[in-house]
């Protein structure tokens, strides 16, 4: 049996969510690094449920690639507070959030740091691999 480090797991969930940099646009890439940016300064000010809620209805609202991109996020959030038992398995965005709202404050605490987390990569990951042609 081998252990895994945190680090490792939020790598993978992380480039999990993150739509293929092959299939994307210059514009697309940078619209896309700064997106993945906000979402840590939005969880810390608005908290976890209200980013949530931003980035699904965004997922909604949204066309093409920021649609895809915002409901991965969604998806890779969900996905992440699954597999750490803070959440059941096949909810909807609405369910997401009604989970979120009857949370244990502890348990609010975790899925905000676990989500904090999952973020601080998308950011990272994003910013490695979404590179833009410099045109001189």
């Amino acid at each position: 049996m081998s252990a895994r480090r945190i680090d490792q797991n939020m790598a993978v969930a992380a480039a999990a969510a993150l739509p293929p940099a092959s299939r994307l646009t210059d514009q697309e890439k940078k619209a896309l690094r700064t997106r993945y940016r906000q979402l840590g300064a939005m969880l810390h000010t608005a908290g976890l449920a209200a980013t949530y809620a931003f980035i699904a209805a965004r997922s909604s609202a949204e066309t093409g690639v920021l649609a895809d991109a915002y409901l991965k996020a969604a998806r890779g959030i969900t996905k992440r507070l699954e597999d750490v038992g803070l959440l059941s398995r096949d909810l909807d965005p609405r369910e997401v959030l009604e989970a979120l709202g009857r949370m244990h404050v502890v348990q609010y605490s975790r899925a905000g740091a676990e989500t904090a987390a999952l973020t601080r990569w998308l950011s990272r990951l994003a910013d490695a691999t979404y590179q833009v042609e410099q045109v001189r």
